[in-house]
């Protein structure tokens, strides 16, 4: 029997050319034998396209692959909607799978084989596994992600949008998705990171799998794009994205998965949420019972907002400091 063919989605910006190579010669080999390769490159200043197909010709021998670039910076949610879009635009068969890809980590060789058989064994719409932390020399820092992020946990199964959207616990780089609960992803959310929001879509439609094992080295470094609490510096800048901007898409979601009755029941009870908690923050009306309401769907989150968002500003500071330090 034919494999499925995976269509592995890299997203590059100005990438340190050292660990794109690591990247690369991971993904080159690879078990799995099915395989595509698309890159998007979002308009980057360090490297030019004749330069950026050269090091692909260099690095990928085994398979085929193509290369697009952005006419202007577009962001990593926008590079990896439009590889998505130009993924499904090709010709590929029903049971096909896209795999997201960073330009900075190292994937195990089995990473693709494991996954698609995980998803076959269990029939499910999206498969993803656990990740090892690298240091920027690619030395290990932790052989899971959940040594180092004590509250971090996995989970499989039917119906785990709701986990989803309360706390992420699916990365795009550990995951393999099928490409038709990709599609119904388009577009992307506006306000939330591309693998959240297929994770969301893709439990909408069917079972979750997880393989309790690191299939990537993930690079930690300075330049990630994501992490906890990024961009957050102070309480207003808390205020504005982990509130203000989360309680936007959410009524935004909202929108978009009204015709799920369950899915328009939960959102209305989180957005009340958010509520409470953007008005508790801002001093606008919330009490500290409210919040004690709230403390069962998200405990350590509230308890932190019910202390901390009362703290003077320069406390606040030093509290997300040590936050920030523990889980790096």
């Amino acid at each position: 029997m034919n494999k499925p063919l995976v269509i592995i989605l890299m997203a590059t910006y100005n990438p340190e050319l050292s660990w794109l190579k690591e990247q690369l010669a991971s993904i080159n080999n690879q078990t799995y034998e099915n395989m595509e390769l698309l890159v998007c490159d979002d308009c980057s200043s360090s490297i030019d396209e004749i330069q950026m197909r050269k090091f692909l010709k260099q690095y990928i021998t085994r398979f085929s692959y193509r290369l697009i670039r952005n006419e202007q910076n577009l962001g990593s949610n926008k590079t990896f909607e439009r590889l998505t879009i130009e993924g499904l635009n090709r010709d590929i068969k029903e049971g096909s799978f896209f795999a997201y890809c960073d330009q900075d980590d190292i994937w195990e060789s089995c990473k693709i084989e494991v996954l698609v058989n995980a998803a076959a064994e269990k029939n499910a719409v999206l498969a993803y596994s656990d990740m090892s932390i690298i240091d920027g020399e690619g030395n290990a820092v932790s052989d899971s992600v959940t040594k180092i992020r004590k509250r971090f946990e996995y989970f499989e199964g039917y119906e785990l949008w709701r986990k989803i959207l309360i706390r992420n616990f699916i990365s795009g780089c550990c995951m393999i998705i099928r490409a038709n609960a990709a599609k119904a992803a388009i577009p992307f959310e506006y306000g939330m990171q591309h693998d959240r929001w297929l994770s969301v879509i893709a439990s909408m439609n069917g079972y979750l799998t997880y393989v309790n094992k690191p299939l990537i080295r993930y690079r930690q470094h300075g330049k990630n794009q994501t992490g906890v609490l990024k961009d957050i510096t102070d309480k207003q800048s808390y205020i504005n994205i982990r509130l203000k901007n989360h309680l936007n898409m959410l009524q935004s979601v909202r929108k978009r998965t009204q015709e799920h009755e369950n899915v328009r029941q939960f959102m209305d009870q989180y957005i009340k949420q958010m509520e409470t908690r953007l008005k508790y923050a801002t001093g606008k009306g919330s009490s500290l019972f409210e919040m004690i309401q709230y403390l069962k769907y998200n405990k350590p989150t509230i308890l932190f907002e019910m202390i901390v968002l009362k703290m003077p500003d320069i406390f606040f500071k030093q509290a997300i400091k040590i936050i920030i330090n523990r889980n790096l």
